[in-house]
């Protein structure tokens, strides 16, 4: 099958929250919507769609963020004959007692385990649950406390895998994006402390921060690296550009100068096979272009007027 972009654009209030991972081809013509709604059980309601990703199994997880659903949803990787995936089961819910860790989730990634990661913004911690292939718990549950939280006085949530700073010293103050580097190692953008936290992804040891030290990086919210590895890339919020983080070098550069081909509110970020890297431009509604060498903008928005 051809090759599609999935957009999502969220948060506020109305239609435009609801069911909101939108299909577009290469040549940015909107398609349709990525989810088959007529698939949903009565008790589940698509509202406010944040991160998504394919997860080992092939499947498509998409965190359903709206306050009173904080979910983890998962659909067939598969596409029906619509060309939209079916629902396949809540693969992790929020719980007062057994799983308050998740709460308003804004982002997930998974493990080279195989594990699945949930950043949330109301709770401001990273948790980690069984992956859907796990040997060691039921999928979907959450995993023991890494080695690092050992060796603190908290009273930490179930599947916590790095605190808040209302639980630990050096916690998280505002989380938003959490990805994984080629080496396995936890990139946490942490909006309100103005850096990216690292983490080790089997111990859970704070390694080290970027931007911290420099007024280069503003209000981090969205991550990407660059297709070899070498590259982080941090969308700078405060400042409406892109930075980029030389892993090799440890030096942090601005790559996508400030406001560039109009950008306004950098939110989720992806490289195309033209080599390219699209920006959504999250006030302004549209997807951008830039070089993926350089970061200099690259001809018309790739799409305008995104609904939400």
């Amino acid at each position: 099958m051809p090759k599609e972009w999935y957009v999502s654009f969220h948060g506020g209030e109305g239609e435009a929250t609801l069911n909101n991972i939108h299909v577009y081809s290469t040549d940015g013509k909107k398609l349709r919507k990525a989810l088959n709604k007529q698939s949903l059980p009565d008790h589940i309601k698509l509202r406010e769609l944040r991160g998504f990703v394919f997860g080992p199994d092939q499947n498509l997880y998409v965190v359903n963020a709206y306050f009173e659903y904080s979910q983890i949803l998962k659909f067939n990787g598969a596409l029906n004959p619509n060309g939209q995936h079916d629902f396949a089961e809540v693969f992790v819910k929020r719980h007062a007692e057994m799983n308050p860790g998740i709460d308003h989730p804004f982002n997930i990634g998974f493990d080279s385990e195989g594990d699945l990661y949930v950043s949330s913004q109301n709770t401001n911690l990273i948790a980690r649950y069984h992956g859907p292939a796990s040997g060691t718990g039921k999928p979907g549950n959450p995993m023991p406390l890494p080695e690092s939280l050992h060796l603190e006085n908290g009273n930490f949530p179930p599947g916590t895998f790095v605190p808040s700073a209302k639980l630990a010293l050096n916690g998280l103050l505002d989380v938003r994006a959490v990805i994984f580097s080629p080496s396995d190692e936890v990139y946490v953008a942490d909006r309100a402390a103005g850096c990216v936290r690292v983490y080790d992804a089997r111990t859970g040891r704070h390694l080290r921060n970027l931007g911290s030290q420099t007024d280069k990086l503003d209000r981090p919210i969205h991550l990407l690296f660059s297709p070899d590895g070498r590259y982080l890339l941090v969308g700078s919020g405060g400042t409406d550009s892109i930075l980029r983080h030389d892993l090799e070098q440890d030096s942090t550069s601005l790559f996508v100068e400030p406001k560039s081909a109009g950008l306004n509110g950098p939110a989720g970020m992806a490289f195309g096979d033209d080599g390219l890297l699209y920006v959504a431009s999250r006030n302004s509604k549209e997807i951008l272009r830039y070089d993926g060498l350089d970061g200099r903008p690259r001809g018309e928005p790739f799409i305008k007027d995104l609904a939400g």
